[in-house]
């Protein structure tokens, strides 16, 4: 089952006229990009969407560039922010990992807009130091979370570092069957996440063992 959008992480309610505006040309950046592909994105289609001058949108942002970075950024943070939310109450650390693999295919990151950002963003990494660094921290984060939840969950620290490699392959190796390759439904995507982490955490043998113990 896919992870719904954590409650309570709507910034735009809190959000100031001025970075009010910045998400929704980010907003409007994501749509366009969801109809026309990152490669025919303009300065002039994301004020048009948002109804706004293109003027406007250089107000805020400098150029195309700086747009694609800063919802790139955006991307990052709301993904960001959702772990820490939904992560802060769950107590038992293999349903903590099933949430934070559900939230890497829950419906915002999956929508056509953001799904056509995240392959640019991990190409561009290649040759973009400031978008690198952003993919580099992302990564390290969620690796720590999976290497915590590991050891929490009663894997030694080497198996808790190799288990974390192997989710984070999942995430990126899945998200490519899925939803570039289309050789897998996200049911399919996120049962094999989820049997990974079971399979790592002997859940099913401990689950198995005190069923019988009830007999």
């Amino acid at each position: 089952m896919k992870a719904a959008v954590v409650a309570g992480s709507g910034r735009k309610d809190e959000a100031g006229p001025y970075e009010g505006m910045r998400l929704k040309l980010i907003d409007a950046t994501l749509a366009v990009v969801g109809d026309v592909g990152l490669e025919n994105l303009t300065i002039r289609r994301v004020s048009e969407h948002a109804g706004v001058s293109v003027g406007l949108v250089h107000h805020h942002f400098e150029n195309k560039q700086s747009l694609v970075y800063k919802t790139f950024e955006h991307l990052i943070r709301r993904v960001r922010e959702q772990l820490v939310n939904g992560r802060r109450d769950i107590a038992d650390p293999v349903v903590r990992m099933k949430f934070t693999a559900d939230m890497c295919f829950n419906d915002e990151v999956m929508s056509q807009g953001a799904a056509n950002v995240w392959p640019h963003m991990w190409s561009s990494s290649a040759h973009e130091q400031d978008v690198r660094r952003l993919c580099t921290a992302f990564s390290r984060r969620l690796r720590s979370n999976f290497i915590f939840d590991f050891r929490q969950a009663g894997c030694d620290p080497l198996m808790s570092r190799i288990y974390a490699i192997q989710a984070m392959a999942l995430v990126h190796g899945l998200w490519i069957e899925h939803r570039v390759a289309a050789t897998i439904s996200i049911d399919e995507a996120i049962g094999v996440f989820h049997g990974m982490i079971d399979d790592a955490t002997h859940r099913i043998w401990k689950m198995n063992l005190r069923s019988s113990h009830l007999r």
